[in-house]
């Protein structure tokens, strides 16, 4: 598929099966998966624990307004970004940036990206193919059900949370709806077509926007 390496971003509904689609287009094209490593990685950069940096995302997630004092500066690894005025308090600009910075670092080296408002941040760069899965509500749960073992009221109670949460994860940060189509080049009704073919699809969806980058057509849009 030629010298650069692939990006695709994945935005997930819950119950239209991000966590296995992700993984497996990521393989066919020997990619890496981001999806718990991004906060793996800021924790990294900020020098401090993966659940702390979770712990700021379900603040995000529910709306609340308190953040979390990550760090003395002074232990603080970051990357290039320089560091905030208020020392020892990481805000939610801060997390904001380190997020984008390691989303675009990622994306030099090609990627397959789940969520983290990745189709927003990456959304002018010319090799990334922007992917929403979805489908009906009720289809969902009963998806859910079906591969995860959920009885329907664990279901219910998941989706509502979580999807809740993805949505105000993104419009806080980035002031945009996560089910905007205009986000995506290529939309799937993931509890219509099966998930194995939702990733044939991408794939192959990767694969025909770099046959058109061959031919010239650079601004061309899926």
């Amino acid at each position: 598929m030629g010298a650069a390496k692939p990006v695709v971003t994945i935005s997930g509904a819950y119950g239209a099966g991000g966590g296995f689609v992700g993984p497996r287009v990521a393989e066919r094209l020997g990619v890496a998966f981001l999806d718990r490593a991004i906060p793996a990685s800021v924790a990294a950069d900020l020098a401090e624990r993966p659940e702390e940096v979770l712990a700021v995302e379900d603040d995000l997630g529910r709306g609340f307004s308190r953040w979390i004092s990550f760090f003395s500066a002074s232990g603080a690894v970051w990357t290039g970004i320089p560091p905030l005025d208020v020392e020892g308090h990481h805000d939610e600009a801060a997390y904001k940036e380190h997020i984008a910075a390691i989303l675009r670092r990622e994306a030099q080296r090609g990627a397959v990206i789940l969520g983290r408002g990745a189709a927003i941040v990456l959304a002018g760069h010319p090799r990334a193919l922007h992917v929403r899965l979805d489908g009906p509500l009720e289809a969902r749960i009963a998806q859910v059900m079906d591969l995860g073992g959920l009885d329907e009221r664990s279901a219910r109670r998941a989706q509502h949370h979580t999807d809740a949460a993805r949505h105000r994860y993104v419009q806080r940060l980035y002031h945009a709806d996560v089910a905007d189509h205009r986000l995506y080049h290529l939309w799937i009704d993931a509890t219509a077509v099966p998930l194995a073919t939702c990733v044939d699809v991408i794939v192959d969806a990767v694969r025909g926007r770099d046959e058109l980058r061959r031919l010239g057509g650079d601004d061309a849009r899926s």
